[in-house]
């Protein structure tokens, strides 16, 4: 800004060479491509990106064989000598040649990132190359795309962080050993819906940087055995028919489980086997999981005795529970389990796809406790309920915090995120009342 009246461009207070350099190496191949179609000054740039970025250029606006174009046109056009990252998200089918050709391109430029996303497709991706011998890489990711280790030896990733595999049809044992023995830099390891069968075993023990371990969907594992003194986060997506076994894992900062039900549900019981996994978690700094988490830590009559494991969570300072259907869970379960976490400060409770029916049990027994017993939160400041609906076992939830966390800051309440989901007449006479329990006018907040 020159003054009040005019303003000078920054491309015009720049020697030329800089401006070309920015627009046409340091931004993403996107803002080039845009450049290029709007500017009459840019309209020539080389391009020299080194970020080839395709993940968003498919889309309704842009359909198949226009994005093969534009990605064709980048890479016949390209000019600079180096690729730091090339993403694509595309439908694979009849242009195998082109990915190939566009890869090989990549890989004779260096390459350290490599995404590649076929999942449009449905089909699983057989590329011609041989991903486990490219020596520059620091992060693949590979979605409905083969990968094969020949002969279980690695021949490159000797400087991967992060690895990134979805539906993967051959996975097995010997290529997890093989890739924790040679990918010593290794931070990240994801798995998401690969065919793997029996024991998942990582042996990162002589590990100094793997920090997170992901397995999602994953239904043909019945046993996973982590030795990881590194590992800071865990996530989990799938059935709770599975043993986990955790050796040396006091770095564990952050869990999260996200349970199904399985399709035997209603004849088995996966508490015990939830209970034998439960001292991984009890360090933990952060827990997002669901009801069936709760469902195994509440109270039950086994054998005319009740049953009821306590487990302390001394670390926990974030706790994120999503609810669905069926469940036995209401407040008193969560009540019961944030007894055992002293220093607990955010609490969120999902309920977007779930409606609380709390049944006789509750108005029996369950309320009266509630109402009786001296429950000390007093570290918890921040709440927010998810897909606030007006029903009134809410309303108990919204009263319990504001009655009991005597630290509480703010407690918000969020509308659903499907707009079609019916909501309940508001009872304003006991959120009034519920208000009037704080001395902070602000306390409740409705979004």
């Amino acid at each position: 800004m020159e003054s009040s009246q005019k303003k000078t461009k920054i491309t015009e207070t720049l020697p030329d060479d800089l401006v070309d350099h920015i627009m046409s190496v340091c931004l993403p191949i996107q803002y080039v491509l845009r450049n290029r179609s709007v500017s009459k000054k840019f309209k020539d740039t080389e391009i020299r990106s080194r970020d080839l970025d395709f993940s968003k250029i498919y889309s309704v606006r842009c359909g198949q064989q226009k994005a093969v174009r534009i990605i064709e046109s980048v890479f016949n056009d390209y000019k600079g000598s180096e690729i730091n990252r090339f993403v694509l998200l595309l439908n694979h089918i009849g242009v195998e040649d082109k990915i190939l050709s566009w890869i090989n391109t990549c890989l004779g430029k260096n390459i350290q990132e490599l995404v590649l996303d076929f999942s449009k497709s449905k089909k699983v991706a057989n590329i011609p190359v041989d991903f486990s011998a490219i020596e520059t890489l620091t992060v693949l990711k590979l979605g409905w795309c083969s990968f094969k280790i020949p002969d279980n030896s690695l021949k490159g990733l000797k400087l991967l962080k992060t690895l990134a595999l979805t539906k993967i049809n051959e996975l097995n044992k010997d290529m997890i050993d093989a890739i924790f023995s040679n990918c010593i830099h290794l931070e990240t390891l994801e798995l998401i819906n690969c065919l793997m069968y029996g024991i998942l075993s990582i042996n990162a023990q002589n590990h100094k940087k793997f920090k997170s371990l992901v397995v999602s969907t994953m239904p043909n594992l019945f046993e996973i055995i982590v030795d990881a003194p590194t590992l800071e986060c865990y996530k989990y997506d799938g059935y709770c028919n599975k043993m986990v076994y955790f050796s040396r894992v006091h770095a564990l900062k952050e869990a999260k489980l996200h349970y199904n039900r399985s399709f035997s549900w209603r004849y088995s019981d996966p508490s015990d086997m939830l209970l034998a996994n439960m001292r991984a978690y009890i360090r933990v700094r952060v827990l997002a999981t669901t009801n069936i988490f709760l469902e195994a830590l509440t109270c039950r009559y086994n054998g005319g005795a009740i049953r009821r494991q306590i487990f302390c969570f001394w670390s926990l300072q974030e706790f994120q529970i999503s609810f669905k259907a069926p469940t036995v869970c209401n407040l008193f379960d969560i009540a019961q389990f944030l007894q055992q976490c002293p220093n607990l400060k955010k609490v969120l409770i999902d309920i977007n796809d779930y409606t609380f029916e709390p049944g006789v049990f509750w108005e029996v027994h369950h309320q009266q406790h509630i109402r009786i017993h001296n429950y000390c939160l007093n570290s918890i400041k921040f709440v927010e309920i998810m897909g606030y609906k007006n029903h009134s076992h809410e309303l108990d939830i919204m009263e319990f915090f504001v009655r009991y966390a005597k630290s509480l800051e703010k407690l918000t309440l969020t509308k659903p995120r499907n707009p079609k989901i019916k909501l309940f007449e508001p009872d304003n006479a006991r959120i009034n009342y519920i208000k009037s329990m704080s001395q902070k006018n602000d306390l409740i907040e409705f979004i």
